[in-house]
């Protein structure tokens, strides 16, 4: 008899994802934005406010290159970012997170925080948890920890590793 699927992690942590990723939808969208622009301006405003290229924000946010661009267009046409081009390499373009960008991205903090739809049943105690076994997982799997201090990665393919190659 087959393994009970429905006891992989992999399975159970796809389901968990999209239903916390349609509440989120939903919530964003009485501010108009997407989950990749909501991305692009949390780590505009925490790990780089300096201002970072759109690449390194698709890498960072999990999404296509073609996803980040479209996104970043979108924030940029309603003053929420600014793009400018990197001082030594012109062609790279920086984006930065304005005062509107911020406001923005404060208000959706404080909807999302104070809404019970993304705790899932789970007390403080058993978010903590998970929030520690999930930041395992993300770092067992190269994933970008916003919280840690940031290597600036490059697109490039990944090794043999499956580790991005760091500038």
């Amino acid at each position: 008899m087959a393994e009970d699927f429905g006891q992989r992690l992999p399975y159970l942590l796809r389901r968990v994802n999209g239903a916390l990723s349609q509440r989120l939808d939903e919530d964003l969208r009485a501010f108009k934005i997407t989950q990749s622009q909501l991305s692009a301006l949390a780590i505009l405003d925490v790990a780089h406010p300096e201002g970072v290229s759109g690449a390194t924000l698709s890498t960072r946010s999990g999404v296509t290159p073609q996803s980040m661009s479209a996104a970043l267009a979108g924030l940029a046409e309603r003053g929420l970012i600014t793009r400018s081009p990197h001082p030594v390499h012109g062609r790279i373009l920086e984006c930065r997170i304005t005062a509107a960008g911020t406001d923005i991205l404060r208000q959706v903090q404080q909807t999302t925080r104070d809404s019970d739809r993304y705790d899932a049943g789970l007390t403080p105690e058993q978010q903590e948890t998970l929030r520690e076994l999930l930041t395992t997982m993300m770092r067992s799997l190269n994933l970008h920890l916003p919280t840690e201090k940031s290597e600036t990665v490059t697109t490039t393919p990944r090794s043999a590793s499956g580790r991005h190659a760091v500038e």
